[in-house]
């Protein structure tokens, strides 16, 4: 919504171009990546190449597509801010639509920005043609994003076209700018901006009224908290989380990303769950029944984190201020749960605080839950056959060793599965996010360079798998001066897969797995796109000279090969009782 408050365009203005690049910059994006073309040259001429990473003037970074795509949600989860990805028509469009689907899955907002054909084109046949006798890319875009796609074709809707995207993008959705160049390379116009509402405040009453059905629902039961991503994104979440614990005596479990907003000190920390997930934690979570209730903060119901089984306490309290977050069904999640059920819009640092400050002025009446146990896994872990890195005494010996302040994302690879279960608690020098529920390989990377990109002074390490590296490699040269580091599991194998193929066609000969991957030179590659490289001894023999040498303030990217077991299993996949 906006109010009919008005604010006029800003001076010289040269073009409806300058216009977007000036718009957008007073949103605060500034990072542009992509690939140049036909269909965006007249848009990239305003921009400056991304020679000086701590300037803040609007730059483009050359990046291909499918890489590209993925930057702005990197650059969003480690900063909270939003940058743009641009394509042409054609390919290059589908590519960059990868990390837009993630973007959705996620809540992540982020600008994709893409031309079609001109419309006096239309029937006949243009290059990359686009309209409905081509790829019809903006039906296929609406499919998936609905009315977060914006046709900017008419220059005198530019600046209500573009305030609408804005409010899209303050609900944390993705958008897409789609440039009709007919329309945006006519003569400039007058632009007067509408000014956008300020969010509503919770009121007390609405906060009253939540605290006063909490206290009744949990009286006599036990509270279990799921932790979700959208709670990370504030940024006192671990203490509010901590508290909140403590305060009620409550066990916390989290999801993959929802780590980040769970201290490795909260007494009351039984692990992730489900992909990955501790043992503690899903002992916890499957026997959630009548004499509990649980609170889910800004959690995702997805397959990786309660695997289609549905919330069974006797009453869940879900807490987000995401409308219509992914997950939820007519913004609620009622279909997921089979007791009573709460939902509770609002900023969650307000809504906890809340519950907080209720209970020190009166303790609530619920069941306390004993402190977790110093150990949440009931298997030891398995080891690898000789020749290959521990990956379990990898894990540790780096969890114990990460920088203060640094940030990892794990690609769709064996990392994403075995790494929690191993550390078992979240790190509070490192966030580490994955974007799972597209499960796209390999972007990750790209991911990791907006991460990077976002803070130039903040440690950004990546863990890929040699499948991943197939979709990225060849846009390791542009970022070679980055100052990423990249653990590369070698193990020739789509070792997801393979491991679970094992269990689901266990009549099935390997080779008809289709899993193996070739054995190349990945040092040799890096080396060759100007990054430096070293591989892992299996031993770790030189793990302590490597963690040195990524100590030392380098200006160059670092790709570690870690040869690795594929038969080594580490964290469970319960999603391949759906298979």
């Amino acid at each position: 919504m906006t109010t009919s408050k008005l604010c006029a365009s800003p001076p010289c203005v040269v073009d409806n171009y300058q216009f977007i690049i000036d718009t957008l910059t007073d949103w605060g994006i500034t990072l542009y990546t992509g690939v140049t073309g036909g269909g965006v040259i007249h848009l990239l001429k305003h921009l400056q190449p991304l020679d000086d990473l701590l300037a803040d003037d609007p730059s483009f970074l050359t990046l291909g597509e499918y890489s590209a795509g993925f930057v702005p949600l990197g650059y969003y989860l480690a900063s909270g801010k939003v940058a743009a990805a641009v394509a042409t028509t054609g390919a290059a469009t589908k590519l960059i639509g990868c990390g837009l689907s993630d973007a959705k899955l996620h809540d992540i907002p982020a600008v994709f920005i893409v031309p079609v054909s001109g419309s006096n084109t239309e029937g006949f046949s243009p290059l990359q043609d686009t309209s409905i006798y081509g790829s019809n890319i903006v039906a296929q875009l609406r499919a998936e994003l609905g009315d977060a796609v914006f046709v900017l074709n008419d220059p005198f809707l530019l600046s209500t076209q573009l305030a609408a995207a804005k409010a899209t993008l303050d609900r944390s959705k993705p958008i897409v700018l789609v440039l009709d160049n007919e329309a945006v390379g006519s003569a400039v116009t007058d632009h007067i901006m509408p000014l956008p509402e300020k969010a509503p405040l919770v009121e007390e009453d609405y906060l009253d009224a939540f605290v006063s059905a909490f206290r009744q629902a949990v009286h006599d039961k036990r509270i279990v908290i799921l932790v979700g991503e959208e709670m990370a994104r504030y940024p006192h979440a671990k203490r509010l989380t901590t508290q909140l614990c403590e305060q009620l005596q409550a066990a916390a479990i989290w999801s993959i990303n929802g780590a980040n907003a769970v201290s490795q000190d909260n007494p009351y920390g039984y692990g992730y769950i489900s992909f990955g997930g501790n043992d503690k934690a899903m002992s916890l979570f499957n026997a959630l029944g009548e004499q509990d209730v649980l609170v889910v903060l800004g959690a995702c119901p997805d397959e990786y984190t309660i695997n289609f089984s549905g919330f069974k306490a006797a009453h869940t309290f879900f807490l987000g201020n995401i409308f219509r977050a992914y997950g939820l069904v007519e913004n609620s999640l009622r279909h997921v749960a089979t007791g009573g059920y709460d939902h509770i819009c609002g900023p969650l640092d307000v809504l906890l605080s809340a519950l907080i400050s209720a209970g020190q002025r009166y303790p609530f009446t619920n069941r306390p839950v004993p402190p977790a146990p110093a150990d949440l896994n009931d298997r030891p872990f398995a080891v690898p056959r000789e020749g290959y890195v521990n990956m379990a005494t990898l894990y540790q010996r780096l969890h114990a060793w990460w920088p203060a302040h640094s940030l990892g994302i794990d690609d769709v690879c064996l990392a994403y599965k075995d790494r929690q279960y191993v550390t078992q608690r979240p790190n509070d020098r490192i966030d580490f996010y994955s974007l799972y529920r597209g499960s796209a390989m390999g972007g990750a990377f790209g991911a990791a360079v907006g991460a990077k990109l976002s803070d130039p002074n903040r440690s950004v390490f990546l863990f890929t798998g040699d499948g991943c590296f197939r979709l990225f490699s060849g846009s390791l040269g542009e970022v070679s001066r980055l100052g990423i580091v990249v653990f590369l599991l070698n193990n020739e194998s789509l070792s997801i897969v393979e491991q679970g193929l094992g269990k689901v066609l266990p009549d099935i000969a390997t080779p008809h797995y289709h899993a193996r991957v070739a054995a190349i030179d990945y040092c040799a590659i890096a080396r060759a796109c100007g990054w430096e490289a070293a591989r892992l001894q299996p031993d770790l023999g030189n793990l302590e000279a490597l963690l040195r040498r990524m100590e030392i303030d380098k200006p160059h990217s670092l790709l570690i090969e870690v040869p690795v077991d594929h038969q080594q299993e580490l964290g469970q996949n319960p999603r391949l009782k759906n298979l």
